[in-house]
């Protein structure tokens, strides 16, 4: 048995990074079979289809994304101010999107071309992550260390999506993962106008 979940592993750590490089529509089985040691037939024995290996590689991308971030941030203790919690989940997310986490990057990656009844399910799992972000927001807010002008709902939206592009777009050079994290997080809570017009 310990022999087929090292296949099935195999398979999954092989299709993460597959799709976090080339996207869901460049993701052959033939491929993510090679990477993984195998041949590409191998994979049904483990996954009836290759949807069903992609939405268990987003499960456990939102899984890893949201047990990262939240250690990060509740490692910090209850009594820490909410801005600079809020500040650590968006260093954290960023840095772990860019610092390697094939499965995390995956999710960020492909979720806008995932077929309907996938997303559907995929959103139904990505709740809690966006309930911890809302979270962080609301608290910012009721503090006054944020602008409670602005609706929690779309910073929380804007936010999310502007952090999960930097998969896309990375390449490591001249600023490493963590630099561009630091950068996120100045931008997002520090605007980029030096003063307002």
């Amino acid at each position: 048995m310990a022999q087929a979940d090292n296949g099935r592993t195999r398979i999954l750590d092989s299709a993460a990074a597959v799709l976090r490089q080339k996207g869901l529509a460049g993701a052959k089985l033939s491929e993510i079979a090679q990477r993984a040691g195998m041949l590409a037939p191998s994979i049904y024995h483990h996954f009836p289809s290759k949807d069903h290996l992609v939405e268990e590689v987003m499960m456990e991308g939102i899984y890893r994304n949201n047990r990262h971030i939240m250690a990060r941030v509740e490692g910090l203790g209850a009594a820490t101010a909410p801005i600079v919690r809020l500040r650590a989940a968006i260093v954290a997310h960023v840095d772990f999107l860019l610092a390697g986490d094939d499965y995390s990057s995956a999710v960020s990656r492909i979720f806008d071309d995932l077929p309907e009844e996938m997303r559907k399910r995929v959103l139904a799992a990505y709740s809690s992550f966006d309930n911890y972000w809302r979270d962080l927001i609301v608290a910012a807010q009721a503090d006054g260390s944020a602008s409670q002008a602005l609706d929690a709902t779309v910073v929380r939206k804007f936010l999310i999506a502007m952090l999960d592009s930097c998969a896309s777009w990375y390449r490591p050079g001249k600023l490493g993962p963590m630099q561009i994290a630091e950068q996120a997080a100045d931008l997002l809570l520090n605007g980029f106008a030096a003063e307002r017009p």
